[in-house]
């Protein structure tokens, strides 16, 4: 098989990754918050086992067992109610955003305030509560993602093409 066959099918695999990920946008949220949580499940029962064969009272390895137990436990939240996790990551997500804009418009009047200031931080405030208290962030980040596969297919391939 020639390289640039190779690549044309790693191309194919990135856009129809990118539709599924547009298409199928609920499906492809649960399974990677699925993957996240039996890789947290699977790194603590890692991390307790390996302070089981020591059973060391070192502070570092308490320390590595509690944080494996938060690890089971965020894992199990996660496998158990993906949807609550979902809704979580977009509270936190609007949050971080209007604390950043808060920031913002702080460091704004410490220089003095100009009218783009304002607006723009009562748009980035409206925007985080928004975020906060919808489920349409993260629908939203896995269009955008869908898309950007997409885009990267396409313009790789037609790169790909000039080339040859």
């Amino acid at each position: 098989m020639k390289k640039h066959d190779t690549n044309l099918i790693y191309w194919v695999i990135l856009a129809a990754l990118g539709i599924f990920l547009i298409i199928g946008h609920n499906v492809a949220l649960n399974t990677v918050c699925k993957v996240i949580g039996v890789a947290l499940l699977l790194a603590a029962v890692s991390g307790v086992y390996s302070w089981w064969k020591t059973k060391s009272r070192k502070p570092e390895a308490i320390a590595r067992l509690i944080g494996s137990l938060a690890f089971f436990g965020l894992g199990l939240w996660i496998l158990l109610a993906t949807g609550d996790f979902i809704s979580f990551i977009n509270v936190a997500l609007g949050f971080v955003i209007i604390l950043s804009v808060a920031l913002t418009l702080y460091r704004g009047i410490k220089a003095g305030l100009h009218l783009l200031t304002i607006i723009l931080a009562v748009i980035g405030i409206s925007l985080g509560l928004i975020i906060a208290c919808t489920n349409a962030a993260t629908t939203w980040l896995v269009y955008c993602e869908g898309l950007g596969l997409i885009y990267a297919a396409v313009t790789g391939f037609m790169g790909e093409r000039k080339q040859l």
